[in-house]
């Protein structure tokens, strides 16, 4: 179990869907604001916290965002102290704060690019402990595909694929990797209910390096490591300006090869959560 937690401990920071979602921006000079809280498990690792974002269009076809920043209540797993586990209750902290910028090149087709400011606290509590933070600068960038489905009134889909390109951190580098998505939402034609269902896959198609004191880097030898994520939601409109919003999440993880000492760079681990939040249009 611990392993697992060590492998989740690098991917905390993109625990997040990184873009605000796959659809459309907002008119221009609208945006909304949303809190709200989030929850993984798996086995006996937990983490808990709230995220705050926020997103605007401020010039013609171009939005701004600001995601994932928030407080992480706790991240840990379950030990009695006959266990021996040396650690404290701990992982709380600060969360990195995310920057994203989408353009809309015509009413279906965006192109993004979110930037990953550490600026959480990347130090964790002890042996079986997950800090907020990785303390790892990244770029994704891509593209973005949607539009209504004509065959069935009230339902759209959303696709999109990027590249994810991590910066070197605590003397680690992750291999180049490729984000794909998609997600189908129907709105209910007889109730202010928007129901979703989508997924992800994340594939890392170089190795990951890290200095382990010798003159040249070692390999991790991670490349075709693989992730699967897949949500269920609903979304309520209380108003025409607030909804209440919530997923169930599950995710899973299949890193590769590590280097002969364990150290590895996790993507994000296998979970199942959920999360919820309330959002504010203006």
């Amino acid at each position: 179990m611990f392993k697992k937690v060590i492998l989740l401990a690098a991917a905390i920071a993109t625990s997040s869907f990184a873009t605000w979602d796959y659809f459309a921006l907002p008119q221009n000079s609208q945006g909304s604001f949303k809190a709200g809280v989030y929850y993984d498990t798996d086995d006996d690792w937990s983490q808990m916290g709230l995220k705050v974002g926020a997103r605007m269009t401020i010039a013609p076809n171009f939005e701004l965002s600001l995601q994932g920043f928030g407080y992480q209540f706790w991240g840990e797993s379950e030990c009695d102290k006959k266990d021996n586990c040396g650690y404290e209750d701990g992982g709380n902290g600060l969360r990195d704060l995310v920057i994203g910028g989408r353009y809309a090149l015509n009413p279906m087709l965006n192109l993004f690019i979110d930037f990953n400011l550490p600026i959480g606290r990347d130090k964790d509590d002890g042996y079986g402990t997950t800090a907020p933070s990785s303390h790892e600068i990244y770029l994704y960038f891509g593209a973005q595909f949607h539009n209504d489905i004509k065959a069935l009134k009230g339902a759209s889909f959303g696709t999109e694929g990027g590249a994810f390109w991590g910066f070197r951190h605590h003397s680690k580098e992750r291999g180049l990797e490729f984000h794909f998505g998609g997600e189908f939402d129907y709105q209910l034609p007889s109730a202010p209910v928007t129901v979703l269902l989508g997924g992800q896959f994340w594939l890392r198609l170089f190795r990951s390096e890290y200095d382990n004191g010798s003159k040249s880097n070692a390999k991790l030898h991670d490349d075709w490591s693989t992730q699967f994520k897949f949500w269920f939601g609903a979304n309520f409109a209380l108003t025409e300006q607030v909804s209440l919003n919530g997923q169930i999440i599950a995710r899973s993880q299949n890193l590769k090869k590590k280097a002969v000492d364990g150290t590895a760079i996790g993507m994000e681990g296998d979970a199942i959560g959920f999360t919820l939040d309330i959002e504010f249009k203006f």
